[in-house]
C-alpha cells in the first residue's frame, strides 16, 4: 500500500510535465524558447507567445479585413470616446471612423460591434488592431499603412528628399498634394494658427527636430518634473504630432486638421488663444515659441533649446544720458550749450524684430485716390545701424545695433494700431528682397586693429589682445608673430561671417482691419516656386515672386545663408503691370535701395541687362 501511494504523485507530476510540453510545442518557436535559460525576461517572452484563450493562431486571416474603409479614417481629431467623452483606452472603428472606449464586454466599442456589425478596431495608444466582439488581435502586414498614419515615423534619408522632390502624391480622398504643402482646416476663426503653423513647419531646423519624437520626449518630461508651473508637455507633444502628420508622405487625405494641438494651445494659454476667437498671429507666435522653449527645458542660456538655437539673436542697446549741462553766452543772441553725456551699453536677446511702419497720409488729393505708400525695408532697418537714435520720455537717447544674428530671422511689421474705439490698419507696402538680405550694416562686428596701431603697441599689450579674443599664442617668438596671429584670427572671422538671408515664409494680411484675413506664402526649395496658403485653399499657379513682394507683409521668416554662399538672383516677370519691386543686380543692399518705381518695360530692361552681365 505504501509503494502505491508513493508512485501516484510521481505519475501525476510526469503527466503535468507532459501536458506542459505539449502546450509549449503547439506555439511557434517554442522549442527554441525552451532551450534558452529560464530568466525572467525569457519567461515573459514565452508567455507572450502563448495565444489567448479563444484567439486564433498567428497567421490566421481575419474574415472582416475587407470591411475596413480607409477613406473615412481621420486620426487628427481629439482622441476621446464619442459616447462617454473619455480619453482613456480609446479605440477607433476602422469601418466608420468613430471613436469608442474599451473593447471588453459592455464597453462602447463592444456594443458598437454588436449593434452595427463593425468588427475592426485600432487602439489609438498602442496601435494594436483587434476584432470585436471576438476580442482577438489581428496581425496583418496590409494594415501597416493604417498604423503609419496614426503615428508617422521618418528616416533621415526621407527628410533630405523633402526639399528636393517636387512630385505630387494622390490621396485616398481624390486630392493631389505635395509633401509638406497641404492645407490646414480652419475650425472656426483659427486662421491665426494656420498661417503660423505653415511658417513654422517650413523652418528646416524646427521641422527636422520635431519629426523625431525621441529627441524631445525625455526633455519634456524632465522639464515637467523640474518646473511643473511653466512646463506644458502636451503643447510640445501635440505640436510634434501635428508636424509629423503635416509632413506625412502616405496620407489618406490632402489636408491636416489641428484639433488636438489647438486643444493643447487652449489649455496651456488658459484660453487666451481659443477656437472661435480671432487672435493676432505675432502674439500667438511669441507666446508659443516662449512656452515651447520653457517646456523643452530651456533657460536663459544661449542655445539651451531648439527654439533659441533657431530664432534667438542679440541686440546691443546704447543709452546716452545727459549728466551735466552747461550754457554760456558767446555773443548777443548766441548761446553755447555743452552737455556731458554718459553712455551705457546693455545686451538683450530677442526672438523677433519689430519694425515701425511710417504713418500713412491722413489727407489725399483727388489725384492720389489710388496712391499706396511704400517704404524700403532698409529704411526700417536703419533703426539698428547704431547711429539712428530715438528719444525716450525721460530725455535719454537710445541707439540699437545687432550683436548676434540668429539662424532664422523673424521680422514683424507693426501694421495695426488699436484704441478703445476702433482698430486701424496701415496699408503701407514694404519693398523687401526675396534673396540676399544683407544685414552686415546693422551688426556690431568686433573691431579689427590697424597695422599702425598694432605696431605701436608693446608685446604685453598684443598678448592682452590675443587673450581677450581667445587667440592661441603658442609658437609666437617675436612682435611680428603676434601681429600675424591677430591678423589670421580676424581673417578667419571675416571668412566665416554669414550676414545674408533668404526669405522662406511670409505672412500677409488681406482686407480691412475688421474684416480681413491672413495668408501665408511659402517657398518650395526643390521646385523654386512660391505657394500661397489660405486655410484649405492652395494657390500654385498665380502666386509668383512678384505677388509675394507686393503683399501687405506682416510676419516674415528669413533663413541665414552659409558663409561663402553665392549671391542669388531674383527673376522678375515683365508681364506684370505696375511691378514696383525691382532688385538690384548685386543683391539688394541698404545703399542701393531694394525698390524702385518703374513700369513693366523698365523691369524688362533690367532683366535683359542682368542676362547680358551673366
Amino acid at each position: 500500500m505504501s509503494t502505491s501511494t508513493n508512485k501516484r504523485p510521481r505519475e501525476d507530476s510526469e503527466n503535468k510535465e507532459r501536458k506542459v510540453k505539449v502546450k509549449v510545442e503547439d506555439v511557434p518557436e517554442a522549442k527554441l524558447a525552451a532551450s534558452l535559460p529560464r530568466t525572467d525576461e525569457n519567461i515573459k517572452k514565452e508567455k507572450a507567445r502563448v495565444p489567448q484563450r479563444g484567439a486564433p493562431k498567428i497567421g490566421f486571416m481575419c474574415p472582416y479585413l475587407d470591411t475596413i474603409n480607409r477613406k473615412v479614417l481621420d486620426f487628427d481629431f481629439e482622441k476621446v470616446c464619442s459616447v462617454s467623452l473619455n480619453n482613456f483606452n480609446v479605440y477607433a472603428c476602422l469601418v466608420c471612423g468613430q471613436y469608442f472606449q474599451g473593447r471588453g464586454k459592455g464597453t462602447h466599442a463592444y456594443l458598437h460591434a454588436l449593434e452595427v456589425g463593425h468588427h475592426m478596431f485600432i487602439n489609438l495608444t498602442t496601435e494594436k488592431i483587434y476584432c470585436l466582439p471576438d476580442n482577438y488581435q489581428v496581425h496583418e502586414t496590409s494594415l501597416e499603412d493604417i498604423t503609419y498614419n496614426l503615428r508617422p515615423t521618418f528616416m533621415k534619408k526621407e527628410i533630405k528628399r523633402f526639399d528636393k522632390e517636387g512630385e505630387y502624391y494622390h490621396a485616398l480622398d481624390g486630392t493631389d498634394y505635395l509633401i509638406g504643402f497641404m492645407g490646414i482646416n480652419n475650425i472656426k476663426f483659427t486662421e491665426w494658427f494656420n498661417v503660423s503653423a505653415q511658417a513654422l513647419c517650413h523652418v528646416p531646423m524646427l521641422r527636422d527636430y520635431f519629426l523625431f519624437e525621441d529627441k524631445y520626449t525625455k526633455l519634456v518630461h524632465e522639464a515637467e518634473r523640474k518646473q511643473p508651473q511653466v512646463c506644458h508637455p502636451q503643447l510640445v507633444l501635440k505640436f510634434g504630432e501635428f508636424m509629423r502628420k503635416f509632413w506625412n508622405p502616405k496620407g489618406f487625405k490632402g489636408h491636416v486638421s489641428p484639433h488636438e494641438v489647438l486643444q493643447a494651445v487652449m489649455h496651456a494659454s488658459r484660453k487666451r488663444f481659443t477656437i472661435g476667437k480671432h487672435s493676432d498671429p505675432i502674439e500667438f507666435l511669441a507666446w508659443f515659441l516662449n512656452t515651447s522653449h520653457l517646456s523643452l527645458g530651456g533657460n536663459k542660456k544661449r542655445k539651451s533649446s531648439i527654439i533659441t538655437q533657431a530664432f534667438q539673436g542679440q541686440v546691443k542697446m546704447m543709452t546716452d544720458t545727459v549728466v551735466k549741462k552747461e550754457t554760456r553766452k558767446i555773443a548777443p543772441g548766441q548761446i553755447e550749450i555743452k552737455e556731458q553725456i554718459e553712455s551705457k551699453i546693455t545686451h538683450k536677446k530677442f526672438i523677433y524684430l519689430s519694425l515701425e511702419l511710417p504713418r500713412s497720409p491722413l489727407f489725399k488729393d483727388n489725384q492720389d485716390t489710388n496712391f499706396i505708400p511704400q517704404v524700403p525695408l532698409f529704411d526700417l532697418l536703419a533703426k539698428f545701424d547704431g547711429v539712428t537714435s530715438e528719444t525716450l520720455r525721460s530725455g535719454e537717447k537710445r541707439r540699437f545695433q545687432l550683436s548676434k544674428l540668429p539662424r532664422y530671422l523673424i521680422i514683424h511689421y507693426k501694421r495695426f494700431t488699436s484704441n478703445n474705439w476702433f482698430k486701424e490698419k496701415n496699408p503701407t507696402l514694404v519693398n523687401f528682397p526675396l534673396y540676399n538680405l544683407d544685414m552686415s550694416p546693422y551688426v556690431a562686428f568686433p573691431e579689427r586693429p590697424s597695422e599702425d596701431d598694432m605696431k605701436s603697441k608693446s608685446i604685453r599689450e598684443l598678448q592682452a589682445i590675443m587673450a581677450k579674443n581667445k587667440i592661441d599664442k603658442t609658437g609666437c617668438l617675436s612682435r611680428g608673430d603676434l601681429i600675424d596671429k591677430i591678423n589670421e584670427h580676424h581673417d578667419k572671422l571675416e571668412k566665416n561671417r554669414a550676414t545674408r538671408y533668404d526669405l522662406i515664409a511670409n505672412i500677409c494680411h488681406v482686407g480691412t482691419a475688421k474684416d480681413g484675413t491672413y495668408k501665408a506664402h511659402v517657398m518650395h526649395r526643390g521646385m523654386k516656386q512660391w505657394f500661397e496658403f489660405e486655410d484649405l485653399h492652395i494657390n500654385t499657379s498665380e502666386t509668383m515672386a512678384q505677388q509675394v513682394a507686393l503683399s501687405e507683409c506682416y510676419i516674415q521668416i528669413y533663413e541665414l545663408q552659409p558663409p561663402g554662399a553665392l549671391v542669388k538672383r531674383e527673376e522678375i516677370d515683365p508681364s506684370l503691370d505696375g511691378a514696383n519691386f525691382v532688385p538690384n543686380e548685386s543683391g539688394a543692399g541698404p545703399g542701393d535701395g531694394a525698390a524702385a518705381n518703374g513700369s513693366a518695360s523698365d523691369v524688362k530692361v533690367k532683366k535683359e541687362k542682368m542676362e547680358e552681365d551673366s
